[in-house]
């Protein structure tokens, strides 16, 4: 539960600290870029580091449990995992090359953009649902009504 929360709670202190920074900076776009570029670097890194505690737990707990319903919660994170996978590796890096070629104007930046948007947004519905269900494996494991 520990890791769901850091990850699913980093993701809205990503969205919240990136929208403040362009509120904050809306009449410097360039500053407000650099600063969410180095944000989202760090935070894909610790993502990626709570993607796969989430994914060896939430497996472990499955084979130590022997309950087939873990196997949703699992689901859920391998699914976010991906999203995150695709950010971190594929979209990311691309934004970052088209900001650090003053390209952030052209339609490919604001495609890629969206899909980011998209793929963030999956991720944390995907979260919300495991985090949803994981009361329940746990009343379910422990025993406890």
């Amino acid at each position: 539960m520990l890791i769901w929360s850091l990850w699913l709670g980093g993701l809205i202190a990503l969205f919240i600290a990136v929208t403040s920074l362009f509120g904050t900076f809306a009449a410097d776009h360039t500053l407000a870029g650099v600063a969410a570029s180095g944000i989202f670097w760090r935070f894909n890194r610790y993502q990626l580091v709570l993607a796969a505690l989430a994914l060896i737990g939430s497996f472990a707990w499955r084979v130590a449990s022997g309950k087939t319903s873990v196997t949703v919660l699992f689901s859920c994170f391998a699914l976010a995992s991906f999203a995150a996978i695709i950010v971190a590796g594929i979209i990311i890096p691309r934004l970052e090359s088209l900001r650090l070629e003053h390209l952030t104007q052209t339609p490919e930046f604001a495609k890629l953009h969206g899909i980011s948007m998209l793929i963030y947004l999956a991720e944390v519905l995907c979260l919300l649902i495991g985090g949803l269900i994981l009361p329940t494996l746990i009343r379910g494991t422990t025993g406890t009504p």
